[in-house]
């Protein structure tokens, strides 16, 4: 893509409509599970906390996958957990492609929703079907993005280096392409140096996200032993 004429639009997520947006799916593809499998005690399941974080943490490592098979390096690949945020995320800190960003973005709903949901209905497993519902809320915004990106023509994408945040680079005015859970907060003139990232730091997780997660365990125990 030739750099005359292009423009970064840098985005932000609207991070309560899409929080409220999940809780809409997560309650519709509920219902359905219910009506398939009728009551099951999925949270009562022993270290149910704990296989979600992992499935949560799964997630974010398809969208590595993804981010690679699509060609982002590996080393340029990271991740994180802001859990005072709600946020567990993977970046890719190279400008990519839009059919990278695409196979990323899709990677996690195919492989931990689509595939589960189906073989967990097929084989009747409904702790699978219940970990697919639970991974449709964080997937949710994925797909939100990714069908906005594919209404783009011509477009790269890149980080800003903020996990609630992306760079959609194009000469396509996207001023005017609205999304109910994207916010357009600065549009600037492109410079292919401001993403030629350095000193990437490859994993991070908070203080308080790890308290969390002991807290999680924790509870996991508590409630297995009670």
């Amino acid at each position: 893509m030739s750099s005359m004429h292009k423009k970064a639009y840098v985005y932000e997520m609207a991070l309560v409509r899409a929080n409220v947006f999940a809780m809409v799916i997560f309650v519709f593809a509920a219902i359905i599970t219910y009506k398939i499998f009728g009551y099951t005690s999925f949270f009562d399941t022993p270290f149910i906390l704990t296989i979600m974080i992992f499935y949560f943490f799964l997630h974010e490592a398809f969208h590595g996958v993804g981010y690679y098979l699509g060609g982002t390096k590996l080393e340029n690949i990271a991740y994180g957990i802001l859990l005072e945020k709600g946020i567990f995320y993977c970046m890719g800190y190279q400008e990519i492609t839009k059919k990278n960003i695409l196979i990323s973005l899709q990677m996690p709903f195919t492989v931990l929703s689509v595939f589960p949901y189906v073989i967990g209905v097929v084989f009747h497993l409904p702790i699978l079907c219940w970990l697919a519902v639970v991974n449709f809320m964080g997937a949710s915004m994925d797909m939100a993005m990714f069908f906005y990106i594919s209404r783009i023509k011509n477009v790269h994408y890149s980080e800003s280096g903020k996990p609630n945040e992306f760079v959609l680079i194009t000469s396509e005015n996207l001023s005017k392409k609205k999304n109910l859970f994207l916010r357009l907060k600065e549009v600037k003139d492109y410079k292919k140096e401001d993403y030629e990232f350095q000193n990437i730091k490859r994993f991070q997780c908070t203080k308080l996200s790890f308290y969390i997660l002991l807290g999680c365990i924790f509870l996991d125990i508590i409630n297995l032993i009670g």
